[in-house]
């Protein structure tokens, strides 16, 4: 008699648990089914001379073409569905030597971009510019109108916003240069987090929906960057990849380039992707940190070896959670802190 009941009993047990995972995945709206590349890289702009040799890279562009033939060629191995990038570059009046046009013509041929003048430098005749770059499985959107999509952070930071939409849903996209020089306080990841909070609010989503990512230095012992952390719920995706600190340093001595214009400094993780805690990280890990040895164009400037830029890159693969009904109808995020001091 028993014998007959093991299947049903089996069966039942399968069933109930199917019926929680529905109900866990109703609660929360479940997953987009589509997993997301996303790379984080600051092309360098070459203000910064080499300290190794008296010759100046500054507007050198067959240095930076040398440079972003080593960044393509890894971009179309890995063929990311999103980029941001800092410190990119364009010469006035010469549509060859601009970094989009370059990286356009090659691994992100097939990629739409939306792109912020950040400043322009005279004496090279220049602009650098900031970029958030989207495949063909998602859609950058138009804001709405009157939307501010850029901000300047202290005397060299800046921040970008892209809406992407994905499956149908939007994801909020921010790319940032955190200023060259801050205090401890980190004043500005107060600032950040005011303008995410407006956005969400602006676009009717959750925090589950948005992405962070660029040069952000910082950890969780400074009071404000916690706090851009905490009450958007976010998490460094670098999380639990990172078991052997050194393989995750992206502004290191180890880099010829970094070791040429900033010095000895001790090595860090700088450039960052943050997402919502309920995201589903695959693999998230430092790119762009193999040099081309046989380069001798790089030598003129002191260098042994050509790297493809001054800092390496970040990249995460992730599932988004989708809002449910209770993560749209309550509260986009905790109190917001009204103080700039």
């Amino acid at each position: 008699m028993l014998k007959y009941l093991k299947v049903p009993l089996f069966l039942l047990v399968i069933l109930t648990l199917s019926a929680c995972v529905f109900d866990i995945f109703r609660a929360t709206g479940g997953y987009n089914s589509q997993i997301v590349s996303i790379q984080t890289l600051s092309l360098f702009n070459q203000r910064l001379a080499s300290r190794l040799e008296s010759e100046n890279w500054k507007g050198d562009w067959i240095f930076r073409r040398d440079r972003l033939e080593l960044i393509d060629k890894e971009l179309k191995s890995a063929k990311p569905d999103l980029v941001l990038f800092q410190e990119m570059m364009q010469k006035i009046g010469s549509p060859s030597e601009s970094d989009q046009a370059i990286l356009s013509a090659g691994a992100l041929v097939d990629h739409e971009w939306r792109v912020a003048d950040v400043k322009r430098y005279d004496d090279t005749y220049e602009i650098q510019e900031m970029a958030i770059a989207a495949g063909l499985t998602l859609k950058l959107k138009e804001s709405k109108q009157d939307a501010r999509n850029f901000w300047l952070l202290g005397s060299d930071g800046y921040l970008q916003v892209a809406e992407v939409e994905l499956a149908g849903d939007i994801l909020v996209v921010f790319n940032v240069h955190m200023p060259s020089v801050i205090d401890n306080k980190f004043i500005w990841y107060t600032f950040v987090r005011k303008r995410i909070i407006e956005r969400l609010q602006l676009v009717n989503t959750c925090r589950k929906r948005v992405v962070i990512g660029g040069y952000l230095p910082g950890d969780g012992g400074s009071i404000r960057f916690r706090e851009l952390l905490d009450s958007l719920e976010l998490v460094d995706s670098s999380s639990g990849f990172c078991q052997i600190a050194s393989n995750c340093y992206t502004s290191t001595p180890s880099n010829d380039i970094f070791m040429s214009t900033v010095g000895d400094a001790s090595p860090s993780r700088t450039d960052k992707i943050f997402v919502h805690k309920s995201a589903l990280i695959y693999t998230s890990g430092k790119t762009f940190f193999q040099p081309d040895t046989n380069n001798r164009y790089a030598r003129q400037f002191g260098l042994n070896k050509l790297w493809p830029t001054q800092r390496f890159g970040w990249s995460i693969s992730t599932k988004f959670a989708k809002c449910s009904e209770s993560d749209l109808n309550g509260p986009v995020a905790l109190d917001i802190v009204n103080q700039d001091q």
